[in-house]
């Protein structure tokens, strides 16, 4: 496999940075462009994304994972972070991959872990992805978000601290702006779903309600068994990216 380091402007004029783990060879890749969780990085938590990039190379599918604008390695300040960049950030690393010489833009999959889930599912409708992964997707973030920024400023509280990182309530703000499941309606694509059955932030109401949304015979809610919110452990990690790269083989022949 070839690990590339990508980089691109987004229409904001930051630059977003990544990594492309491509197969080896040269052609037009079936590709996932992969979006990561709240607060994280393109390498996902405890390389989690980075298990998954390399499997996929090995079954000749390609990753593309970038650091969301105000996040890891890209421009910005997480503080300005809001629900409307990380969708415009989708839309325009999508249309960038879409002309790179090494990615199939006919085979491309959108995939997102967590807030990644909730993005790209949001994403989805407008972009029409090949297929569509989402990993515990993080609607959750979404309920009540508005409420508790005006709850907090209401005890003079002007920002969040998330682990060390500044949170602004501006990003509520807009996020309530959104609705999950409404955002989401519209894709008719194949799309595999994937939820810890010991998942401590993403229920299991959300994902069957976003099932419900892809009615077609390519699209499942699968269960990883004692898997937490990150698929933390190698059972959990293991039997996450198998269920990832079966779907992508399904859907990309």
């Amino acid at each position: 496999m070839k690990t590339l380091p990508i980089e691109f402007v987004n229409r904001n004029g930051l630059t977003l940075r990544g990594i492309a783990t491509m197969p080896d060879g040269e052609g037009h890749f079936p590709t996932v462009i992969n979006l990561h969780g709240f607060g994280g990085m393109k390498a996902g938590y405890k390389g989690l994304h980075i298990t998954m990039a390399r499997a996929l190379a090995e079954e000749g599918i390609g990753c593309i994972r970038f650091d969301f604008s105000y996040n890891g390695e890209s421009d910005g300040e997480f503080e300005d972070m809001t629900f409307t960049s990380l969708l415009n950030d989708t839309e325009d690393m999508w249309n960038w991959a879409k002309t790179q010489d090494f990615v199939d833009p006919e085979k491309m999959i959108l995939s997102g872990h967590s807030m990644g889930g909730f993005v790209a599912a949001s994403a989805a409708p407008g972009i029409d992805p090949a297929a569509l992964i989402l990993m515990c997707p993080g609607k959750q973030m979404w309920d009540g978000c508005g409420e508790r920024s005006r709850a907090m400023e209401a005890k003079g509280i002007a920002f969040g601290d998330i682990e060390g990182l500044k949170f602004s309530h501006a990003f509520n703000y807009d996020l309530e702006k959104y609705n999950p499941f409404e955002d989401a309606a519209g894709y008719a694509g194949p799309t595999l779903i994937v939820r810890g059955t010991r998942d401590e932030l993403v229920d299991e109401a959300t994902c069957e309600t976003y099932l419900s949304l892809y009615e077609n015979s390519k699209s499942r809610l699968v269960h990883v068994e004692n898997a937490n919110h990150n698929f933390v452990g190698i059972p959990c990690r293991t039997a996450l990216t198998n269920e990832v790269c079966k779907f992508a083989k399904e859907v990309t022949k």
